[in-house]
């Protein structure tokens, strides 16, 4: 069995930022990564992603050139940025280790992996969205002949090639958000014919280029919510451009959700039904929780102060709306990262408290005479 004062769970942006602070503060900690490399998650995102200006997304303890700060980050460039980060920060990460259990002690938690076991006073779960994908399921899906995949799967439009075992049709991508609106324009792009369906009301956010022109004073209204404690929507938008160009010209056809596959038709809500060659499930996806069902109910996860409150001793970073409407985010994790370093810093250095008082019963009875006249 390893002993480690702080055990960290994933190498993702979360866990580095987290493992860095705690390097600044000399405390004893080790990191568990399922993958190959720090950041492993981020190198199967679809390629033609984007997360934002690089101002909000350096980890703590790095920055990059004034003339980048403004430029959005790509998923290659991430991907590099993070496996370096982890290089330069030196920080104690173990790899290809995949938890399998977790269990509670007197004296802590036992992490159960692939690799052994190890024991920790306290815990970090840093595990994120991106291993647990969304995937909705509709009546006479599994009878149907359209093939299916989610945005987890998907780098290159040749893996949507693969799947579709073709390399042109009609194919209906699934969502509201941000990746959706991303693969309607990557697949228009290349060639397919593309529908969307969605729930409720779609949103546009600012094309990229004013994005990048606004970026400061958005910066200043983020900072100016975040010191009123408003709890902003932390789901974001459609993402403006080429994107809302092809819906509102109806180059790209909208349909309402979905109610059922028939063979190769799918119907929708509106009574509508359309042929389709495939559907792209881009429905986000799930924090990560699976491993930590021995110690937690299912249900969302009760904080305080970024503690569990069913089971001390366990932290969490990375998880939505934890202490802002930006705790999810890149920029939202750097500063919860250090917030959290100061909680276990501060809970390592406490002294125990000294044992519960014993009364002994004094007797008044048994008293001398003298003691009991006074």
């Amino acid at each position: 069995m390893k002993r480690t004062t702080i055990l960290i769970l994933g190498a993702g942006p979360a866990g580095l930022s987290i493992g860095y602070e705690l390097a600044r503060r000399n405390l004893d900690f080790l990191i568990l990564e399922k993958g190959k490399v720090a950041g492993e998650s981020f190198a199967h995102y679809p390629q033609n992603i984007f997360f934002g200006p690089w101002v909000n997304n350096t980890l703590p303890g790095s920055r990059v050139a004034w003339n980048w700060l403004l430029r959005r980050s790509t998923q290659p460039a991430y991907t590099w940025y993070l496996q370096e980060y982890a290089r330069r920060q030196q920080l104690p990460i173990q790899y290809g280790c995949r938890v399998e259990k977790v269990e509670r002690d007197r004296e802590g938690y036992l992490v159960t992996t692939n690799q052994g076991v190890h024991h920790c006073q306290l815990l970090v779960n840093c595990t994120g969205y991106f291993s647990t994908p969304n995937r909705p399921h509709y009546p006479g899906q599994d009878d149907s002949p359209i093939p299916t995949m989610h945005t987890s799967q998907y780098r290159h439009i040749d893996d949507l090639r693969r799947c579709l075992r073709r390399s042109s049709g009609r194919v209906l991508v699934v969502g509201a958000g941000l990746s959706a609106g991303e693969m309607v324009a990557e697949l228009r792009k290349n060639g397919f014919e593309v529908a969307l369906s969605h729930r409720g009301k779609l949103v546009f956010g600012p094309s990229p280029l004013t994005e990048a022109l606004l970026s400061p004073f958005s910066w200043l209204a983020e900072r100016a919510a975040l010191a009123l404690g408003l709890r902003l929507n932390s789901n974001p938008p459609m993402a403006g451009g080429e994107t809302r160009r092809l819906i509102d010209s109806g180059e790209v056809p909208v349909f309402p959700a979905i109610e059922h596959f028939s063979g190769p038709f799918i119907r929708f809500v509106n009574g509508r039904e359309e042929r389709f060659d495939g559907v792209v499930w881009a429905t986000g996806y799930r924090y990560t929780l699976g491993h930590l069902s021995a110690i937690l109910p299912e249900g969302e996860v009760q904080l305080l102060e970024m503690e569990s409150l069913v089971s001390p001793g366990l932290f969490f970073l990375g998880l939505d709306q934890q202490r802002s409407y930006r705790s999810r985010f890149l920029r939202g994790i750097r500063s919860d990262a250090r917030r959290l370093a100061q909680i276990l810093d501060e809970r390592l250095a406490l002294r125990l408290p000294p044992p519960p008082l014993e009364e002994k019963l004094f007797d008044l009875d048994a008293l001398p005479d003298l003691v009991t006249a006074s």
